[in-house]
């Protein structure tokens, strides 16, 4: 018999499929909140903002990855377990992420993240503030400053992936 409690994880970014299988439970932010997906939940399409995707797999082990933006979508009733549907094809839930960038935690080279981080905050303090700041009416926004800006996120984000991960519980 199936485990209701478990569902069909798939990320995927352009150029791989960095996991699938079966999860119990996946953490991750949207451009709604933070989200957790268990079995049977809504379904849904959103967006998936920067940060680290939290994947809780079926033996238990918790994955970490950083994403960098995308897309995720909830189904229900997906055919699971048989690749030709047949009878004896279980159906449950599916997560689907799809996004441009993302690192598993243990393929972060953090000593690397933590210099582009450098590098990156001192781009953002030489172009002279911040990309976060409200514009004045007509006020165009420095593309450099929005890209050192990004810059500054994503090696945040790869940091945060790899100090969470290096965690024991």
């Amino acid at each position: 018999m199936a485990d209701d409690t478990l569902f069909q994880i798939n990320l995927v970014t352009p150029e791989r499929i960095l996991l699938t299988g079966k999860a119990s439970e996946v953490v991750l932010r949207t451009g709604e909140g933070d989200a957790s997906f268990l079995a049977g939940h809504t379904p849904l399409v959103g967006t998936i903002k920067p940060g680290v995707v939290r994947i809780v797999r079926a033996e238990g082990e918790e994955v970490r990855i950083a994403v960098h933006g995308g897309f995720t979508q909830v189904e229900q009733n997906v055919v699971l377990d048989a690749t030709d549907g047949g009878a004896d094809a279980a159906t449950g839930s599916r997560v689907t992420m799809l996004v441009g960038v993302a690192e598993l935690a243990e393929e972060i080279d953090a000593d690397r993240a933590r210099v582009a981080l450098e590098a990156a905050e001192a781009r953002v303090t030489e172009l002279g503030g911040s990309a976060n700041r409200a514009l004045a009416e007509g006020e165009v926004a420095d593309p450099e400053l929005v890209e050192a800006e990004a810059a500054v996120v994503r090696a945040q984000v790869r940091l945060e992936a790899v100090d969470a991960s290096s965690v024991t519980t």
